[in-house]
């Protein structure tokens, strides 16, 4: 009885279409965490005695639901 090839190239085909997905997904949550903490930074030099962190909280938490 034959047995199939490991590897077959539907499932090579699929594995690089999760992986691309999980690479774009990885890239727009970067993409968001650098806006996040520019804003943040400008809240900061617009008011200093705001906390950096606080206001990087705030600016990340708005965009996760901007989408």
């Amino acid at each position: 009885m034959p047995e199939e090839p490991i590897n077959r190239k539907d499932d090579i085909q699929q594995d690089v279409l999760e992986s691309a997905d999980n690479t774009e997904n990885g890239l727009d949550e970067t993409g968001d965490k650098i806006k996040a903490g520019a804003r943040a930074m400008v809240n900061k030099v617009k008011d200093p005695d705001k906390d950096i962190g606080t206001e990087y909280d705030k600016e990340r938490f708005k965009e996760e639901f901007k989408d």
